[in-house]
C-alpha cells in the first residue's frame, strides 16, 4: 500500500498542472526552450523528420524494438542546447512541485480525486526504488517543463529567438510559476524556478492496484482521501548534486 508518512522528507510543494494530448514532455533552462521548435508538420500532414519532436522521439523510440522513458535531446543552432524529454504515458497532466534547495519534481497520476499519489512520489520510500537518469544542467535556475509538440514561439508574440528567450526570461522574474498556454489550449507548461547547479535525474513509478487501469467513474469520481486507496502514478524527480552532466536514457 501507500507510503502515508504524514511529514514525508523533503516537503514538496505542488505548484502547477501541464496538460497534454499525449506524447513527451520536454523539461530544459528557460533560455534552452527558447530555440525548441517543437511538432512541425510537413505540407502532407505529416511530422517533419527534422524537427524537434522528432529528435525527442528518435531519443525515446529509437527503433521498432525499442522505447525509453526518458532520454536527452540535443537541439539548437549546432546542438548547444540540452533538455530532457518524458513519455509520460498518454494524454493527461502532469503535476510539478519543488522542494526548496532540494530540487523539483514532475510527476503523473490516472486519477484527480486523491492526493495519494503526492504523497507515495513524495514520500521517503519512494526515492529507494527510482531509477537513475541521468544529469542535467540548470544553471541558471530558470526551468521549462512544457509538452514537447509545443514551439517557444507558440506561447508567446516572439517572432525571433533573441525575442523568445528575452521575453521568457522577464516572465520568469515573476512570482513561480508561470502558465503557458496556446490560443486553443491551456497549461501546456510552466516556467518556474530552482537554485542553479546540475541535478540528478532519476523516474519512478509505483503500479497501484487501481488508478491506472480504473473504470471512468473511479478516476473522476467523489473525491477520495489519500490515504484510502493505493493510486498508480509516475514521476521524474530532480535532485540538485554535483559532477559532470551526462548523456543517458532508461
Amino acid at each position: 500500500m501507500i507510503d502515508t508518512d504524514p511529514d514525508p522528507q523533503p516537503r514538496y510543494v505542488w505548484l502547477a498542472k501541464v496538460g497534454c494530448e499525449g506524447g513527451p514532455l520536454l523539461v530544459c533552462e528557460v533560455d534552452a526552450f527558447a530555440a525548441w521548435g517543437g511538432a512541425v508538420l510537413t505540407p502532407e500532414y505529416e511530422l517533419d523528420p527534422g524537427c524537434d519532436l522528432s529528435r525527442a522521439n528518435a531519443v525515446l523510440y529509437p527503433s521498432d524494438e525499442e522505447e525509453f522513458e526518458t532520454g536527452l535531446v540535443r537541439f539548437g543552432a549546432d546542438d548547444q542546447h540540452t533538455g530532457l524529454v518524458w513519455e509520460m504515458d498518454g494524454q493527461g497532466l502532469a503535476e510539478v512541485a519543488t522542494s526548496g534547495d532540494d530540487g523539483f519534481l514532475v510527476m503523473r497520476s490516472w486519477v484527480r480525486n486523491t492526493d495519494a499519489p503526492h504523497r507515495y512520489a513524495a514520500g521517503p520510500a519512494a526515492r529507494n526504488k527510482e531509477t537513475p537518469t541521468a544529469e542535467l544542467d540548470l544553471q541558471t535556475g530558470r526551468v521549462a517543463v512544457v509538452w514537447a509538440p509545443v514551439g517557444a514561439t507558440e506561447v508567446g508574440p516572439f517572432s525571433t529567438i533573441e525575442e523568445t528567450t528575452a521575453g521568457l526570461r522577464a516572465l520568469t522574474e515573476q512570482d513561480s510559476p508561470v502558465k503557458l498556454d496556446l490560443d486553443d489550449l491551456r497549461g501546456v507548461g510552466t516556467l518556474l524556478r530552482v537554485r542553479p547547479g546540475r541535478y540528478q535525474v532519476s523516474r519512478g513509478l509505483h503500479e497501484g492496484t487501481r488508478g491506472r487501469y480504473a473504470p471512468f467513474e473511479e478516476q473522476y469520481g467523489p473525491p477520495v482521501p489519500g490515504n484510502d486507496d493505493d493510486w498508480s502514478c509516475r514521476w521524474i524527480r530532480f535532485a540538485r548534486s554535483g559532477g559532470e552532466a551526462a548523456v543517458a536514457r532508461s
